[in-house]
């Protein structure tokens, strides 16, 4: 039996989130279809019910609530309100927000939502062990959110730069190293590779999900750097001084990197745009049929795709002088 699920998205890239969930629940096999999508809310009907595990993956989903009412948008929503049957949360204390846009009065909502549970159960405002959710847009929807299925919007920020202790001011941000691990579609104790690793921040939050890491980097201070970090959080992996073309000397089930792209950063003299042409190369010839690379880039025009299907493109504003994009691509 179908099972719909509210995912609402942080809006710092809508597109990212949005593609890092459905790669997730297609990763887990909950065979994902999106229903209905608007503002920062995107619901998915799955196959089975989501485990925690799997929201704990989430980097650019804020929280996930389980769909029990949805209906097509209505002038009177207290009418159908009133059409709703009694809510059951066992025993469990309650709160009842309203998301997305606020054109309705939360008081008045939480009101009519309060009268289908029972009186046994409490009120918290405050740390409430079920979340009733309401949202108002082209559609109705009523969900209900459980405290434990907590994604890492908030907590992959533990790993933020100014948390490590060592740190380069480019690395990439947590949310978005993160949401690029998701989109390889690694499970838990696969084997992702970083041959850029920098100073791990995509390694970092790889290994916090469970997934087996191995990082290259041409300089020995990053490869130091990264090992620094990963045991600075209590992770582990496989950190080693290499040029790219040695990832042929390991076994892994995807590619996830944030290439060198300018000046700021140390090639040891190789030109960029070679780097990254025989880079792309070594990654088709390396790569098993139906896997994934994952990179952040700058200069589209330095990716060369032969042996690759490009899944999706996504831009991400960095500041007024940079925007990355992020590339999904799958070999064939």
């Amino acid at each position: 039996m179908k099972k719909k699920y509210l995912f609402e998205v942080g809006g710092e890239n809508l597109e990212v989130g949005k593609f890092e969930a459905k790669y997730v629940l297609e990763c887990e096999n909950y065979k994902p279809l999106i229903i209905f999508e608007e503002s920062n809310v995107v619901i998915f009907n799955v196959s089975k019910d989501i485990k925690i595990d799997t929201v704990r993956r989430l980097g650019m989903t804020k929280r996930v609530s389980k769909v029990i009412h949805l209906f097509d948008k209505s002038d009177d929503i207290d009418g159908t309100l009133d059409y709703i049957e009694k809510i059951d949360i066992a025993k469990k204390s309650f709160a009842i927000r309203v998301i997305g846009k606020r054109n309705v009065s939360e008081k008045e909502i939480a009101i009519k939502i309060g009268e289908k549970i029972a009186k046994e159960n409490e009120i918290n405002l405050g740390e409430p062990e079920i979340k009733i959710l309401f949202f108002a847009g082209t559609k109705i929807v009523i969900s209900i959110n459980e405290t434990i299925m907590e994604t890492s919007y908030k907590r992959c920020l533990n790993h933020h730069i100014k948390y490590r202790p060592y740190f380069s001011p480019i690395s990439i941000h947590p949310r978005i190293a993160r949401a690029m691990v998701n989109m390889a579609k690694c499970k838990v104790n696969d084997k992702l590779i970083d041959p850029f690793c920098g100073t791990g921040g995509i390694l970092i939050e790889a290994a916090d999900i469970g997934i087996k890491i191995i990082g290259l980097d041409i300089l020995d201070k990053m490869v130091e750097n990264t090992k620094g970090n990963l045991k600075h959080f209590g992770l582990e992996g496989e950190i080693k001084t290499n040029d790219v073309k040695k990832i042929s000397n390991f076994k892994f089930d995807a590619i996830v990197c944030d290439p060198p792209y300018g000046i700021s950063t140390t090639t040891k003299g190789e030109d960029v745009t070679r780097l990254m042409q025989r880079t792309m190369r070594i990654f088709a010839k390396n790569l098993s049929k139906g896997k994934r690379v994952i990179m952040a880039v700058s200069n589209l025009e330095l990716i060369e795709t032969e042996g690759f299907l490009l899944k999706n493109t996504f831009e991400w504003y960095v500041h007024k002088s940079l925007t990355r994009n992020l590339l999904v691509l799958e070999k064939i």
